[in-house]
C-alpha cells in the first residue's frame, strides 16, 4: 500500500473534516465551553502545556485539534496489532494535530482495551480508550460525539483527553497517571511523592516497543 502523504493527507483530512463540521457550527452560535477535561475521570482545568516526545507549543484546545494537523513531513506506517490499519492512520495524523506521539497513544489502546472496540467495563469505561460515562455528556457537548463504541469516535474523545492532560502536566507518567485513576485519585499518590505506577510502567514499555517496530519497519 503507498502511505504516500498526498494521498494520505487527503483521504484523513476529509474524514477528520466530516466530523468537524458540527462542531464547528456548535461553536461558532455558542462560542467555546468554558472548562476542560482532564482525565477520563471528571476534574476539569488546564495550565501549560507540554506534550510527550514533541516540544512546548504553547496552545490549550477547547474543542477538537486545530487546521494545521497535516503540516510537516508525516510518514505513516501501521503498527503489527490487531487494530484496522485505516484507524491507525487517522490516529496517526489526529496524534499530529494535537502534538502528540502516535505510540503513545497506540499504547494506551493496547493497555486500556487491547484493541477491543466493543469492550465496557464493570465500571462503564467504554470503548478502545474506555472513556468512563461521567465524561460523555462534556465530549458529547464539546466534541460532538455520541457513540463511545464507534472506534473513530471513541479515539477522537480518548485522544481529547489525553491532550487536555498533557496541557496540564509535564510528564508522560503524570498524564497517564490522572488518565487512569482521575486527578484526584493521581493527585494523592503525587502528594505522596509517588510518580509512576504499575500502569504508566506499562503503557510506557509498550510504547518503547512499538518506536522499536517502528524503526525496524523503517530501516526494511
Amino acid at each position: 500500500m503507498n502511505y504516500s502523504k498526498s494521498i494520505k493527507k487527503r483521504s484523513i483530512a476529509n474524514r477528520i473534516i466530516i466530523s468537524w463540521l458540527v462542531v464547528a457550527v456548535f461553536f461558532s452560535i455558542v462560542g467555546f465551553i468554558i472548562g476542560s477535561i482532564t482525565s477520563k475521570h471528571g476534574e476539569p482545568d488546564k495550565t501549560e502545556t507540554t506534550v510527550y516526545g514533541q516540544t512546548v507549543d504553547g496552545r490549550v484546545f477547547e474543542g477538537e485539534m486545530s487546521m494545521d494537523w497535516g503540516e510537516g513531513d508525516l510518514n505513516f506506517i501501521p503498527l503489527d496489532v490487531p487494530l484496522d490499519k485505516g484507524l491507525q492512520e487517522f490516529i496517526f495524523y489526529l496524534s499530529a494535530g494535537y502534538n502528540m506521539d502516535f505510540t503513545f497513544v497506540m499504547a494506551v489502546i493496547q493497555q486500556e482495551s487491547q484493541y477491543n472496540a466493543d469492550v465496557v467495563s464493570k465500571s462503564n469505561d467504554y470503548g478502545l480508550m474506555q472513556i468512563n460515562e461521567v465524561n460523555h455528556p462534556y465530549i458529547t457537548e464539546t466534541l460532538d460525539i455520541t457513540n463511545f463504541l464507534d472506534p473513530y469516535e471513541n479515539v477522537r474523545a480518548g485522544m481529547f483527553i489525553l491532550r487536555k492532560l498533557f496541557e496540564k502536566y509535564e510528564t508522560p507518567e503524570k498524564v497517564l497517571m490522572a488518565y487512569n485513576m482521575g486527578e484526584t485519585g493521581a493527585g494523592i499518590l503525587w502528594e505522596q511523592g509517588i510518580f509512576e505506577t504499575n500502569y504508566s510502567k506499562s503503557v510506557l514499555q509498550i510504547q518503547q516497543e512499538m518506536n522499536a517496530e517502528l524503526e525496524r519497519s523503517s530501516n526494511d
